[in-house]
């Protein structure tokens, strides 16, 4: 169903990276599915500020090396060819932290930046 209230279930018989990449995917089409309709219903208040409304204070944690923090060539070309890149990248960071696991911060179980990182130092070994 399309309906907001539409639950979404990922299986993919215990692949904790794919699974993660799923929720990740989910994760993000209800965060713009949410938006969008919380987004309708604040227009309908005259001279209401958004702004005021934003809750979002993600910072991405730039102690941590450049690979974990997932800026790879092809997102850092995405970010700039893309009209507000830096605020989607902020958003799918935010959504790729939250399904990484408890000791990243998260409620899932992989952390997707980390394994990235991982594989590719693992081939260039």
């Amino acid at each position: 169903g399309s309906s907001i209230n539409t639950p979404v279930i990922v299986n993919d018989q215990v692949g904790l990276s794919r699974a993660t990449t799923g929720c990740v995917a989910s994760c993000l089409f209800k965060e713009f599915q949410i938006s969008a309709s919380f987004d309708g219903l604040v227009m309908t208040v005259p001279g209401m500020n958004v702004e005021l409304l934003k809750m979002d204070r993600y910072q991405m944690d730039m102690t941590k090396d450049a690979l974990f923090r997932g800026e790879y060539e092809c997102v850092k070309e995405l970010v700039i060819s893309l009209k507000d890149g830096e605020g989607a990248k902020n958003a799918c960071d935010k959504v790729i932290d939250k399904n990484g696991p408890k000791k990243t911060g998260g409620t899932g179980i992989k952390q997707l930046r980390e394994n990235i990182a991982e594989s590719k130092l693992s081939y260039e070994i």
